[in-house]
Parts: structure tokens; C-alpha cells; sequence
């Protein structure tokens, strides 16, 4: 209620005065009425917003669980340990399966290598009778002709 709205009231006329004094306080009266029965007519939001601050209050308890989670612990470095402990650990079983596999294959191989030792002695002994009973056959024929030679 500027003063531009209201008309400037005449200094002499006290009734009219008290007229639109009247009319104002009955807007006044109106408009605070008007206030109060749209407040009344307001909608309760008491259980809507008391179930949102229970499922609030539920979300908040499970970001809790998962900010405690230990994954969400896991930052860039710790990652890289972990990778290098799994890393190494891996390593280790591949080491030691590797080094069994070696184990294996030495052993495979110098019982092969005893193997063919023992086939060219052998060959080495076969062929060293039968030089030495070629020899002696060849001795013993010689000799024997070279008797029969003088006896003759």
C-alpha cells in the first residue's frame, strides 16, 4: 500500500478518515484470513520427509559399510604392492616349478648320456674281440702253416 495508491486525505474530514481506515484494516483483515485458511490447507509432509530421512539415514549406513570396505582403501600405491606381492608370489611357484622341471631334465639327460656310455663301451669291447680273435685266428693260422711249413 504505497502512498501513490492511497488518495491524500483532506485534513477536515475526519469521517472519511476513519472510512478508509475502515476499508484498509477489512483488506488487512481479508488477506490475513486468506493467509491462514491456505495455511490450513497445506498438505502434512511429516511422513513423506520422515520416511525420506529413514531411507536417507539407510543410504548413509550402507556408503558407511562400503567407504569402510577394503576396497575403497586400495589407493594407486597399495594397488601397485598388492599387484607386486600377487606378482612375486606367482613368480615364486614358477620358480620352483621350473627348477623341479631342470631337476628332471638333468637327470633324464645324464641317465640317457649313461645309456650311451655304457652302448659305446660295449661296442668299443665287441669291437676289440673281434680284432683280438681275428688277430689271434690269424696268429694261429700263421703259425700253424709256418710248422706245417718246417715240418714239411
Amino acid at each position: 500500500m504505497g502512498q501513490d495508491t492511497n488518495p491524500p486525505i483532506a485534513q477536515d474530514d475526519p469521517s472519511r478518515a476513519f472510512a478508509d481506515l475502515r476499508g484498509e484494516v477489512s483488506l488487512l483483515r481479508r488477506a490475513v484470513e486468506g493467509l491462514t485458511a491456505e495455511r490450513q490447507n497445506t498438505p502434512d509432509y511429516t511422513p513423506t520427509l520422515t520416511g525420506m530421512s529413514a531411507r536417507l539415514a539407510h543410504q548413509e549406513q550402507l556408503l558407511g559399510k562400503i567407504a569402510e570396505s577394503p576396497a575403497m582403501r586400495l589407493t594407486p600405491e597399495n594397488l601397485a604392492v598388492s599387484i607386486a606381492k600377487a606378482s612375486e608370489i606367482a613368480r615364486t611357484g614358477d620358480r620352483e616349478s621350473l627348477n623341479k622341471a631342470e631337476a628332471m631334465l638333468r637327470a633324464a639327460i645324464g641317465s640317457i648320456n649313461g645309456i650311451v656310455e655304457h652302448a659305446w663301451t660295449a661296442d668299443r669291447q665287441w669291437k676289440q674281440l673281434y680284432w683280438t680273435g681275428g688277430g689271434g685266428l690269424l696268429i694261429g693260422v700263421i703259425g700253424t702253416l709256418s710248422i706245417l711249413h718246417w715240418l714239411g
